[in-house]
C-alpha cells in the first residue's frame, strides 16, 4: 500500500478525526497533524503518539495555523 500525507485532527472534546483539508473550517479549533501513512487509522495512531510526546515534553500543541507536519519533522532529524 502506498503512503500519503493525511490530515489528522483532535477536536477540543478529545475526538480524533481526519481525512479532510487542513484548512477545513471545521478544524479551526482543532490540533492539526499532517502524518505520512498508509491509512487514516494508522495516521491517527501516529498522531496520538506524537501528541503524547509533545504533552510529556510540555511543548506547544499544533493548531490549524501551525500544524505539526511529521514529514518535515522527519526530514529535519536526518
Amino acid at each position: 500500500m502506498e503512503s500519503r500525507l493525511w490530515t489528522t485532527v483532535r477536536f477540543p472534546a478529545g475526538v480524533w478525526s481526519g481525512g479532510g483539508s487542513r484548512n477545513d473550517p471545521d478544524y479551526s479549533e482543532c490540533e492539526v497533524y499532517l502524518i505520512p501513512s498508509e491509512s487514516l487509522d494508522k495516521a491517527k495512531k501516529k498522531a496520538q503518539a506524537i501528541r503524547a510526546r509533545l504533552v510529556k515534553k510540555g511543548d506547544p500543541l499544533p493548531s490549524q495555523g501551525a500544524p505539526f507536519n511529521a514529514a518535515e519533522q522527519g526530514a529535519n532529524r536526518s
